[in-house]
């Protein structure tokens, strides 16, 4: 009885110390992956909206009362287009969230993709900026979305349906997010344009502030 007594309060006590160790772990790399998700974010704004000189965020809530933010570029005191989030949980392998920009003229003016599950050498291959910008880099927000072998208008990689038809439903979520909040966006960039709220682009590789 006493050995086995031993025995519980010896796991317990392991139990209790790799609980511990996983927490410090979690918490020295919180910050790391923070900071390395939010460079990538701005990567991503960056590439795939048109020339800015500076940046206006702004958070509006969805329909589910979740935070969505939009990020707008600003060229010569005018907003150039606006980049926002997008997430489709038809992935082969989960979900896939992108990051979609859109101009003036509402013409899909970049998308880029920040976090899938695809296999590699199929659906992964939609990570490529050059494929993506092929497939939906210059089309209208009224395009048909679905792939072109479902009826649509978008071409999609060999063998990697199930992605393409994932990103193409991630762009359409985004545009009817974005329709639905076009006119509070442009209303608040108005009022932050010429403010400290807004911040001039990173400085990008090779280039000088």
């Amino acid at each position: 009885m006493k050995s086995t007594l031993n025995m519980a309060l010896r796991l317990s006590l392991i139990c209790a110390l790799a609980a511990l160790a996983l927490a410090n772990v979690a918490e020295v790399t919180r910050a790391p992956i923070a900071a390395s998700e939010a460079k990538a974010q701005r990567e991503a704004v960056e590439a795939v909206l048109p020339a800015f000189a500076q940046l206006a965020i702004d958070t509006l809530t969805t329909e589910q009362k979740l935070p969505t933010f939009y990020f707008t570029g600003i060229q010569d005191g005018t907003a150039s287009g606006t980049a926002f989030t997008s997430v489709s949980g038809l992935g082969y392998s989960g979900e896939i969230e992108i990051m979609m920009g859109i101009d003036n003229a509402g013409i899909i003016s970049g998308v880029r993709i920040l976090r899938h599950a695809e296999t590699p050498g199929l659906g992964a291959n939609y990570a490529d900026p050059e494929l993506l910008n092929k497939f939906y880099t210059g089309r209208g927000m009224n395009d048909n979305w679905k792939l072109s072998k479902d009826g649509g208008q978008v071409d999609a990689v060999t063998g990697a349906t199930v992605t393409g038809r994932a990103i193409a439903d991630a762009i359409e979520l985004g545009v009817d997010q974005y329709l639905g909040h076009k006119d509070d966006i442009k209303a608040e960039v108005s009022s932050v344009a010429d403010t400290s709220k807004t911040i001039a682009p990173a400085t990008k590789k090779g280039q000088t502030p």
